[in-house]
């Protein structure tokens, strides 16, 4: 049976970045991808200048930038802004690629089409057959996660739909909110260098699957947006927080339920959840105060979202409220700063 000290499930930014903050370190690492290639995930292609701050992302790697944000309630708008850029695009295969090259692999073994089948306390089990052990195990393989799943943790998710649109009519990044259409979620508009994202969320309890897909439809042709040369695509969103260490087993990024309910940002909680970690993993008496704020921020969304689904007619005024506070000087700012 192989031996390693730490053991990282998911190789998407949470678990690419704990790999690489312990590739500096003298424990023996293994990274197990489930999929072939690194890198490529099905979402809206959204990344905050946190995120691109934080990696220092290169130039050639990011896709458009905005610093404005179009935000619509059915007829009325406002625009979040600000000086500099604050919202880019990226591909994720691209990132995920650029995340692998800085890895230090000495100390770091990577291994794709790697499906963990089976998790115990100290030892898993890959691909049905292969037994390794580990002295610690991250979880960071997103919404469907079998750490999570051994821990026995509910997991909470939202669905997600959209069409890429091999387009460059699109210019404006675009949030538009619509109570009855969908509930406490919205429709977006995000242009890429080639195409563009035109999708929409919510949660399966509230807005099941096929009435989403309705629902969305009617918003298309509300706005006249012709999807049918344009690519469907569909999937989970995981949030639901309920810890990020138990024992000798931790959880980063979306497996620990990390991604915003409210915006579906994920990126840079993943990100940070995967650096913090590997710092634990490294002095068992680190303190991650970064964490502490991740963390409030991720429960204040949710109980934001809660009062948004509950409010029931009265949503439609809370997001006329929203488009006021965009307006005013006073307020544009701070939205920003506490939404992405």
């Amino acid at each position: 049976m192989k031996y390693y000290d730490v053991v990282i499930v998911g190789a998407g930014p949470g678990g690419l970045n704990c790999a690489e903050k312990l590739s500096s370190s003298k424990l023996k690492v293994l990274l197990l991808e489930k999929n072939i290639t690194i890198g490529p995930k099905i979402c809206g292609g959204g990344i905050t200048n946190h995120a691109i701050e934080y990696l220092k992302l290169p130039k050639d790697i990011q896709g458009n930038k905005f610093r404005e944000i179009r935000v619509y309630n059915n007829s009325k708008s406002a625009t979040m802004k600000k000086k500099d850029d604050f919202i880019y695009t990226v591909d994720r295969e691209i990132l995920g690629q650029w995340q692998l090259k800085k890895l230090n692999k000495e100390n770091v073994e990577i291994r794709t089409d790697a499906k963990v089948s089976k998790i115990t306390k100290n030892y898993l089990i890959v691909n049905n057959d292969e037994k390794i052990k580990f002295k610690y195990l991250v979880g960071a393989d997103g919404v469907a996660s079998i750490v999570r799943k051994y821990l026995k943790l509910r997991t909470g998710f939202g669905i997600t739909i959209q069409y890429i649109l091999p387009t460059n009519k699109y210019k404006k990044f675009e949030l538009h909110y619509d109570s009855k259409l969908f509930n406490a979620w919205f429709a977006w508009i995000v242009p890429h260098k080639n195409h563009v994202s035109i999708g929409c969320g919510g949660h399966p309890k509230i807005l099941p699957a096929k009435k989403l897909n309705n629902n969305f439809n009617i918003w298309l042709k509300k706005n006249e947006i012709d999807v049918s040369k344009g690519e469907y695509k569909a999937w989970p969103i995981g949030y639901n927080y309920q810890g990020y260490r138990f024992d000798n087993i931790f959880l980063v990024g979306e497996a620990a339920g990390l991604t915003s309910p409210l915006t579906g940002e994920g990126i840079y909680p993943a990100l940070i959840s995967g650096e913090e970690v590997a710092k634990i993993i490294q002095n068992e008496k680190y303190v991650s105060r970064i964490m502490d704020k991740i963390i409030t921020t991720n429960k204040l969304h949710m109980r934001i979202m809660n009062i948004l689904i509950k409010s029931g007619p009265l949503r439609k005024l809370e997001f006329q409220l929203f488009i006021w506070a965009i307006k005013s000087k006073l307020f544009d700012k701070l939205l920003i700063d506490f939404l992405l």
